[in-house]
């Protein structure tokens, strides 16, 4: 039943699309699932390994969005968007890449860590109590001959 299926598709995908657009398609995905692990392998080895605890240390109102000052620096407030925006992309990448190919949890962690929302705080625990998440973190950073994540 499953060859079937299987057969079904592959003909159905190929009648439709053709041969040179499944490869295209296929070698494009690989090259950016490539590109993306070398970058966020990047930004977890950067990352101070106190990162996961300094922010327990700022206080009950660490996960509420800052207040601004009005024309204090337009460049600050620009770079703070421009991260914000980077962060949804990046949460909305890691909860395709949960039925995707692709590092779903860290990316999530990650696209969060850059947002500012009430509750931030809890949500990045939650993640971080899942073994599999830090195991995975630490072992990126141990490839780089980083010291591993500080959790607790």
């Amino acid at each position: 039943m499953l060859t079937e299926y299987y057969t079904e598709a592959t003909t159905y995908l190929t009648d439709t699309f053709g041969p040179n657009f499944i490869f295209l398609t296929i070698l494009i995905t690989s090259a950016v699932s490539i590109g993306y692990f070398i970058l966020i392998s990047y930004i977890i080895t950067n990352m101070d390994k106190r990162y996961f605890i300094r922010r327990k240390n700022k206080g009950k109102n660490a996960d509420v969005i800052p207040k601004r000052t009005s024309g204090k620096n337009s460049l600050i407030f620009i770079i703070e968007m421009v991260k914000i925006l980077i962060g949804i992309g990046l949460l909305v990448c890691g909860i395709i890449m949960l039925v995707l190919p692709g590092q779903g949890l860290i990316t999530m962690l990650i696209g969060l860590s850059l947002i500012p929302f009430p509750g931030k705080n809890k949500l990045e625990d939650n993640l971080l109590s899942r073994q599999s998440v830090r195991s995975s973190l630490n072992w990126i950073r141990a490839k780089a001959n980083k010291e591993p994540f500080i959790f607790d």
